[in-house]
C-alpha cells in the first residue's frame, strides 16, 4: 500500500521499497550490535514515519509489535495508523512539546532527521529520545557522513544547495567535522553533514546513551547509522 501523497516516491517504487527494506536490514544489524540476546522489540517508534517507507517493513518483521508513528507530516502519521496500524502522534518542532511516553520504547527508528538539523537541534534531540527509551532500550539513527561530503564537493544538486550554501557548509565541516545550512526556502531546516567522529564526540558527551553501533555508508548505500543503548548504570556512571 502507497500513499499518492508519499514525497519519498518520486516515481521511482523500486528504489523507494529498497530503501525501506535497507532500513529495517540496519534495524536489525544494531540490534544485533546492542543485545547479546536479540528478541523481536515489542515497542517500537519510528521517528519521523513519513507515509511508512520504513515503517511498513518493520511491521512486516515484528508483525506483534507495537508501533507508533511521529511525524509533523499529519497526513503521513495518519496513512500510517490506518494502513499499518500505528499508533498515531503528531510530532512538534521542540521536542517537549511532543507527547511521547518516557522510557517506553525498547527500539526507536529516526531516519533522516538529524540530517536536517543544526548542531544545537542534535544536542537537544538526543536526549529527548534517550529519555523515551526504556532502560537498554536501542537507539538507531542516520547522519550523513564522509560520503555525503563527497556528494556535496562533486553533485551538490543532489541536497538542492546553490553554491554560496556548498561552499559554506563544506567550509564548516572542515574546520570542525561538522556542517548546516539551511534550505533556501527554510529557517532551522536544511541540511547537516557530520563526520563520524564529531558525532561520536556528541553522544559520549551525554549521559546514559552507549554507543555500541557505527556503520558508515550503510542505509541505501549513503547515510551512515549509528547504534546506541539507554543504559541506565553507564549515566550514573558519566553523571
Amino acid at each position: 500500500a502507497l500513499s499518492p501523497n508519499d514525497g519519498m516516491l518520486e516515481g521511482d517504487e523500486p528504489h523507494y521499497f529498497s530503501v525501506g527494506r535497507s532500513g529495517l536490514l540496519n534495524i536489525k544489524r544494531a540490534l544485533g550490535c546492542a543485545l547479546e540476546d536479540v528478541a523481536a522489540p515489542k515497542r517500537i517508534l519510528d521517528f519521523p514515519c513519513g507515509h511508512g517507507r520504513v515503517l511498513r517493513h518493520m511491521r512486516a518483521e515484528f508483525p506483534l509489535a507495537e508501533i507508533t508513528a511521529c511525524d509533523l507530516l499529519r497526513d503521513g502519521v495518519d496513512f500510517c495508523a490506518t494502513t499499518f496500524g500505528a499508533i498515531p502522534v503528531y510530532s512538534h518542532s521542540d521536542p517537549s512539546r511532543i507527547t511521547l511516553p518516557r522510557n517506553a520504547f525498547d527500539l526507536i527508528w529516526v531516519g533522516s532527521l538529524f540530517t536536517h538539523f543544526d548542531a544545537m537541534r542534535w544536542a537537544s534531540f538526543l536526549p529527548f529520545l534517550r529519555d523515551l527509551l526504556e532502560p537498554d532500550g536501542v537507539l538507531v539513527f542516520s547522519t550523513h557522513g564522509r560520503h555525503s561530503r563527497q556528494i556535496l564537493t562533486e553533485h551538490p544538486e543532489v541536497y538542492d544547495l546553490d553554491n554560496p550554501r556548498r561552499d559554506q557548509i563544506l567550509k564548516q565541516y572542515g574546520r570542525t567535522g561538522f556542517g548546516f545550512v539551511d534550505y533556501p526556502t527554510h529557517n532551522e531546516y536544511g541540511i547537516s553533514i557530520a563526520e563520524p567522529a564529531w558525532v561520536c564526540r556528541l553522544i559520549t558527551s551525554i549521559p546514559g546513551l552507549r554507543l555500541v553501533g557505527l556503520n558508515e555508508k550503510s542505509w541505501d548505500d549513503h547515510h551512515d547509522v549509528y547504534a546506541c543503548v539507554h543504559d541506565v548504570a553507564w549515566k550514573a556512571h558519566c553523571t
